[in-house]
């Protein structure tokens, strides 16, 4: 089977549950971001943005390694 996407296979083909669990999706408007649990600034930094809107790609507040707060 061939799939065609923008995410790695641990991303799909996620096997650890701890590591699931650090993870978390939010969608903004029409943005779907992957966020991590940041302490140390107790926001979430964006691990992975995909969107159907090309200006998101544009938006410096939806790039990857970027903290957000929800």
């Amino acid at each position: 089977m061939i799939i065609y996407t923008p995410l790695r296979e641990d991303e799909i083909f996620e096997t650890d549950e701890e590591e699931h669990e650090a993870y978390q999706w939010v969608n903004i408007n029409h943005a779907t971001l992957k966020l991590k649990r940041d302490p140390s600034s107790h926001g979430y930094e964006i691990v992975h943005m995909t969107s159907t809107n090309p200006q998101d790609y544009l938006n410096k507040r939806l790039e990857p390694g970027s903290i957000y707060y929800l």
